[in-house]
C-alpha cells in the first residue's frame, strides 16, 4: 500500500508556489470540482487538491476518467495567470510535459500526444484537463487536473477499462515496481511550476518547440472532437497550439 499524504507531498516538492497548500480527500467527485469549490471560498494560487479516488473523474469532452482508490494519482492545481483566454489553452501542453518529465525521471521514455495525453510505449499513461473560470472577461482561475496511472496493474486495467485497456499502461507496468505516489506528485509539481514560470517569462515559442520535439508528430492520426472527425498525418502544432493535420485529399 502506498497511501497519498498531503504533508509528504508538501515537504517533498521543492517549489515556491505550487503545493504550499495541499488538500487531500480519500474520495471526491473530481479534484477539479473540489478545487472549484475551494476557489469560491478564496483559495490561494498554488493550492493543490489530491484524492485517493474520484467518483466522477472527467477527461476531455466529458469523457469518464476511471479513478480507483489506492493506485494512481489524481490531483488538481490552481493558477491565476494574467493571460488572455487563448494563451491559457497552452497550459494543457505545459501539463502534459510536466507529467512526461515525472515519468522520465523513472527511466522510461514518455511522449506527449495532442491535445492532452502522455504516452509510454504508445499507450496512454496520463492526461490533463485544464479548465478556466472567467469574470468580466478576465481569467479568474485556471485549474489543471492531472491524472496518471501509477500502480494499477494489467489485471486491474483489464477489469476497469475493458477493451480500452489495450491502449493504456501504468508506470508500474513500465518499470516493474511500485511507484511512490507522493514523490511522483512532488516531481510533477516541481516541473509544472518551472514550466509555468518559464512560460510567463519567455512566452510560447520555447514551449511549442519542446512539445513538438517530444510528440507523436509525423504519424497517422484520427482526430475526434465534438463536431469533427478527420484522419490524416499529424504535421505540427501551429503558433496557437492547435494541431495541423494533412488530410488524405491533400487539404
Amino acid at each position: 500500500m502506498n497511501p497519498l499524504n498531503a504533508d509528504a507531498v508538501k515537504h517533498a516538492a521543492q517549489t515556491r508556489l505550487l503545493g504550499q497548500v495541499v488538500r487531500y480527500w480519500e474520495s471526491v467527485d473530481s479534484t477539479n470540482a473540489a478545487l472549484v469549490r475551494l476557489v469560491a471560498e478564496g483559495a490561494l494560487e498554488g493550492t493543490v487538491v489530491m484524492a485517493d479516488a474520484q467518483t466522477a473523474g472527467r477527461g476531455r469532452i466529458g469523457k469518464l476518467w476511471v479513478s480507483p482508490p489506492g493506485v494512481n494519482l489524481h490531483l488538481s492545481v490552481l493558477l491565476k495567470p494574467s493571460l488572455s483566454l487563448p494563451e491559457t489553452r497552452l497550459y494543457t501542453l505545459i501539463g502534459s510535459l510536466a507529467i512526461a518529465d515525472a515519468v522520465e525521471s523513472h527511466g522510461v521514455k514518455a511522449q506527449v500526444k495532442w491535445p492532452n495525453d502522455v504516452l509510454v510505449n504508445d499507450k496512454k499513461i496520463g492526461g490533463i484537463l485544464a479548465e478556466v473560470q472567467t469574470h468580466d472577461g478576465r481569467i479568474n482561475s485556471l485549474i489543471m487536473g492531472i491524472g496518471v496511472n501509477l500502480n494499477i496493474d494489467r489485471p486491474g486495467m483489464n477489469q476497469l477499462y475493458g477493451e480500452a485497456a489495450a491502449g493504456a499502461t501504468s508506470l508500474r507496468e513500465a518499470i516493474g515496481r511500485i511507484v511512490d505516489r507522493n514523490a511522483f506528485a512532488a516531481r510533477v509539481l516541481e516541473s509544472l511550476e518551472q514550466r509555468h514560470f518559464d512560460f510567463l517569462a519567455h512566452g510560447k515559442a520555447p514551449l511549442l518547440k519542446e512539445w513538438r520535439s517530444r510528440s507523436f508528430l509525423g504519424r497517422r492520426v484520427t482526430v475526434r472532437e465534438e463536431d469533427v472527425h478527420v484522419e490524416g498525418i499529424a504535421m505540427t502544432l501551429d503558433e496557437e497550439g492547435c494541431l495541423v493535420v494533412n488530410l488524405d485529399d491533400g487539404s
